[in-house]
């Protein structure tokens, strides 16, 4: 009868044993997927706030480019477009450490176009036109900005991250309202 009592006693340590081990296991991965989630979280405010500054730097830099013919002091209007400019270089950098490889491109893309918009607003020639198939410096701009929103909203997890509607109120694809 003590072989009995050990035996069975055996086999319910071993019970609780594989049990504790099955409970673990979920756990675990539940843990993990928090700790995921919790991490991934913790970047979506600062990547959305960089975004929305690179935006909003694109903006200011190309208002400012299209005026500097107009410009009183033409001089001061272009430290404020070096200003504005290095701004904008500062932000692709450090959505560079945020960002998937395809925000990562599109960032770098619209640093490069915005290079050119400025060039051809200080009088000198777009060299890559025909590179792009005759796009305009500012279309390829408003095009790598519109990639870098879609790049954004999908890695921030909006829902249909393409529907970014065009910079253009009038624009073919819709209908009408």
């Amino acid at each position: 009868m003590a072989h009995m009592n050990a035996s069975a006693t055996a086999t319910s340590v071993l019970l609780v044993i594989v049990g504790a081990a099955a409970g673990l296991i979920p756990a675990y991965a539940m843990e993990r997927r928090r700790e995921r989630h919790a991490l991934a979280v913790r970047w979506d405010a600062p990547l959305y706030d960089l975004c929305r500054e690179c935006a909003a730097s694109v903006r200011h830099f190309t208002h400012l480019v299209r005026r500097l013919d107009r410009a009183p002091d033409r001089g001061e209007h272009r430290v404020r477009i070096d200003a504005e400019h290095a701004r904008l270089r500062s932000v692709v950098q450090q959505l560079r450490i945020l960002g998937t490889a395809e925000l990562q491109q599109a960032a770098r893309e619209v640093e490069h176009h915005a290079w050119w918009v400025r060039t051809v607003h200080e009088g000198g020639a777009d060299e890559l036109i025909g590179h792009y198939g005759g796009r305009e410096a500012e279309d390829r701009l408003r095009d790598a900005l519109h990639r870098l929103f879609v790049a954004a909203r999908r890695q921030l997890g909006v829902r249909d991250p393409e529907d970014v509607v065009p910079d253009d109120p009038i624009d073919p694809r819709r209908p009408a309202a």
